[in-house]
């Protein structure tokens, strides 16, 4: 089973080199690497063109969430069985993708491993403790900073939406036909980038956006907040909810 990697960039020249790497060393080789360079202002695009890698370079931002608009770039350049998104500050174990491949069903649109914090700040290594919580989670889902999806799958939800969180939309597009969603623990991918409480903040909030407007309900948003003690998600569902903030249309699910 062949797939491809979507790297997407902006300014990320202390980790993309590390990131690539990573993905270059896979036991299993990706069948191409492309890599979305967003309004690159530093070193990213020197460093990423070390590498035998297939670039789409966007001058402007034109949907109102970037990382989404780039993730769909990507698309029509996928030709593999298999989509595979890893952030450009995310090192992976070298048998990631061999291990995905092998534990991946037919019923599965989408899998992925165990993703650990590895950062040297004070809060990064809180936030290494916090990631235990995915354990107890009653809707455990693999994350999408280092996520196999089924190609076929993503073509038929349509690919990626404008909207906070797509890889969140693309897995309950999955499951709204019947799909499943898969964690294996057998393989890693490590979050490198430094942690800063801003960050932290800025990424929650974020998230509870992205959970109103993908139709999350309130109480399941407060549980998530509370039992994966995320405070900033709740108060960024709460700001979707007041400011009345245009929502994905429901399905008949």
């Amino acid at each position: 089973m062949s797939y491809s990697v979507v790297m997407c960039a902006h300014n990320e020249e202390k980790y993309v080199k590390r990131a690539l790497e990573s993905v270059f060393l896979q036991t299993v080789k990706p069948e191409k690497v492309i890599i979305v360079l967003d309004r690159c202002t530093d070193r990213t695009g020197e460093i990423v063109r070390e590498f035998q890698v297939e670039l789409i370079e966007k001058k402007e931002k034109k949907w109102r969430n970037s990382y989404a608009e780039n993730l769909e770039l990507a698309r029509p350049h996928v030709e593999s069985a298999f989509y595979a998104i890893v952030d450009a500050d995310i090192v992976l174990e070298s048998n990631y993708f061999e291990v995905l491949l092998s534990e991946i069903r037919d019923e599965d649109a989408c899998i992925g491993g165990n993703i650990i914090t590895r950062s040297e700040t004070f809060l990064g290594k809180l936030i290494s403790l916090w990631e235990k919580t995915y354990k107890v989670s009653p809707s455990r889902r693999p994350r999408g900073c280092a996520l196999l999806i089924r190609k076929s799958v993503l073509d038929a939800v349509d690919g990626f939406s404008d909207v906070p969180a797509p890889d969140t939309y693309v897995q309950d597009k999955a499951l709204e036909l019947g799909y499943e969603l898969r964690v294996t623990s057998k393989t890693k991918a490590f979050h490198i980038r430094d942690i800063t409480l801003k960050k932290v903040v800025k990424t929650q909030f974020s998230m509870g956006i992205a959970r109103y407007v993908q139709r999350k309900g309130l109480a399941r948003t407060f549980l998530h907040s509370l039992v994966r003690l995320r405070p900033f998600v709740l108060i960024g569902y709460l700001y979707g909810l007041l400011n009345r903030m245009e929502r994905m249309p429901k399905t008949d699910k």
